[in-house]
């Protein structure tokens, strides 16, 4: 009988640093991501103001983990992404964006998954057959990515999509990097 409960206390002692492991990215961490943008929009029934392309982007953040129990990731995280350069013959359009989000995360030793949820400001400088537009415009955005920790350095990747009333789909896929001091 007491081997039935010497074998699980053990077990579950000896695994107690995986679990220190787990929730220990806590404070203030920074990074920056570079990655692929796409934007897509349709302005009306005027197809020579069509909007489909590809450019690249970049991000700065930085954000504060509570890491207030183990395995989860409870953060805010700010940014400051300039979204690329788009266009065609008669349309050139430039996003930049300055966004906030809750983060919630799920780690397994140093491979995690997390998803975020935020608010998003965005301004668009736009040139339309020679006329200059600009909009600001407020919106939700939204992504999930996957990171691998190295102590304090982390990698992670990341999808992420913004919900603007301007334009049908723009999304970013990136590639970044992490320090939590």
């Amino acid at each position: 009988m007491k081997k039935l409960i010497v074998a699980p206390l053990f077990l579950l002692l000896s695994s107690l640093p995986l679990f220190a492991v787990a929730g220990s990215e806590s404070g203030l961490y920074i990074g920056g991501s570079v990655g692929q943008t796409s934007v897509e929009s349709d302005f009306g029934d005027d197809t020579s103001f069509k909007l489909d392309d590809d450019d690249n982007g970049y991000k700065v953040f930085f954000g504060y983990n509570f890491g207030l129990v183990p395995f989860l990731d409870l953060a805010i995280e700010a940014d400051y992404r300039e979204y690329g350069k788009f266009g065609n013959e008669s349309l050139n359009t430039e996003i930049v964006s300055s966004e906030l989000f809750g983060v919630l995360g799920f780690n397994v030793g140093p491979l995690g998954l997390f998803g975020k949820l935020g608010y998003s400001d965005t301004d668009m400088d736009s040139i339309i057959d020679d006329i200059d537009f600009n909009d600001s415009e407020s919106a939700t955005a939204y992504g999930a990515g996957a990171k691998l920790s190295f102590g304090s350095f982390g990698i992670r990747a990341e999808y992420e999509v913004l919900d603007l009333d301007a334009v049908d789909d723009l999304n970013m896929i990136s590639v970044g990097a992490t320090y939590t001091f």
